[in-house]
C-alpha cells in the first residue's frame, strides 16, 4: 500500500508498537495493584507539566516528563504514611493537575495551543526525535521490568506486607510509579491522556480468563495490546477516523470476542 511509504505513517506504527509493548508489560501490574485510576491521575498531572512548559516556552511534551516523575515520587512518599488511601490521593492530584493546567494555559494565553492533541493523542505527528526517545525509553523500561520482575510483582500485592524478594520493597514501589509515569508520558503523545488507561487495563482483562500465571498474563496482554494498536492504526488510515478512538474500539472488540470465546469454552 502506497500509504506505508509515508514517513509519518511509519513513525506512527513504530511509536504505536513501542507504546503498546510498554503498556502491555506494565498493565497487569497496574491492574494487580488496583491502581487503574492512577493512569488518569498521571494524565491530568502531565497536562499541568505541559501548561508549565508553555509558560517557560519549552516543548510541551518534554515539560510533562519531569512533572510526572516529581508527582509520582510525591505520591509514593505520601503513601508511605498510610494515612491516605491511594484513590483519595489520586483524586487530589487529578483535580490539582487539571486546575494547574488551566491556570498555566491562561497565563500563556498569547500562545496558540490546544490540549486536544494530548487528551486524545496525535500519533500521526510523531517526529523522528520523539520516536527515538520513545523506543529508547520503552527498551529501558522493559529491561527494568524484566530485571525486577519478582520485586515488582511483590510490590503490587495487597496487603503491602506481602512484598517478597526484596530488602527495599518501598523503593521498588517507587520504581513502579516511575515506570507508570513513563508509560503515561509516551501515551499522551500517542493515544492520549484520556485513553491511555484503556490501553493499560483492557488487554489485561481480555487475557485474564485464558491464563493461569502472571507471566502468561503479561505476555498475553502485551500481544493483545500490540495487535489492537496495529489493527486500529490500519483501520483508521483506511476509513479516515481518529486513530486513538479506533484503537480503543478495537480493544473493546477483542474483549467482547474473548467473553464470547470464554462462554463457549465453559
Amino acid at each position: 500500500m502506497e500509504i506505508f511509504s509515508y514517513t509519518f505513517v511509519q513513525y506512527a506504527f513504530l511509536g504505536g508498537i513501542s507504546m503498546s509493548l510498554l503498556s502491555g508489560m506494565i498493565g497487569p501490574f497496574v491492574v494487580q495493584s488496583r491502581q487503574s485510576i492512577a493512569s488518569d491521575m498521571f494524565a491530568h498531572v502531565a497536562l499541568a507539566g505541559i501548561g508549565m512548559a508553555l509558560v517557560l516556552s519549552v516543548s510541551p511534551w518534554w515539560g510533562a516528563l519531569p512533572t510526572l516523575l516529581i508527582t509520582s515520587t510525591l505520591l509514593w512518599w505520601l503513601l508511605l504514611d498510610e494515612k491516605y488511601t491511594p484513590d483519595s490521593l489520586a483524586m487530589f492530584f487529578l483535580s490539582g493537575g487539571l486546575a494547574l493546567a488551566l491556570a498555566f494555559v491562561h497565563i500563556a494565553k498569547d500562545q496558540t495551543f490546544s490540549f486536544e492533541g494530548y487528551l486524545f493523542g496525535s500519533i500521526l505527528t510523531i517526529t523522528s526525535t520523539e520516536l527515538i526517545v520513545m523506543i529508547a525509553m520503552t527498551l529501558i523500561s522493559c529491561a527494568v521490568i524484566i530485571k525486577l520482575w519478582y520485586p515488582l510483582l511483590g510490590s503490587v500485592q495487597n496487603p503491602t506486607h506481602l512484598i517478597p524478594y526484596s530488602k527495599t520493597p518501598q523503593f521498588i514501589k517507587l520504581i513502579f510509579f516511575w515506570l507508570l509515569s513513563i508509560v503515561i508520558w509516551i501515551g499522551i503523545k500517542t493515544i492520549g491522556g484520556l485513553l491511555i488507561g484503556a490501553l493499560l487495563v483492557i488487554p489485561t482483562l481480555t487475557v485474564t480468563p485464558f491464563v493461569n500465571s502472571f507471566r502468561m498474563l503479561t505476555i498475553g496482554a502485551t500481544i493483545t495490546s500490540i495487535c489492537a494498536m496495529l489493527l486500529g492504526l490500519l483501520i483508521s488510515l483506511m476509513v479516515d477516523l481518529p486513530p486513538s478512538s479506533i484503537i480503543i474500539f478495537t480493544l473493546i472488540g477483542l474483549f467482547a470476542l474473548s467473553k464470547i470465546l470464554e462462554k463457549k469454552l465453559t
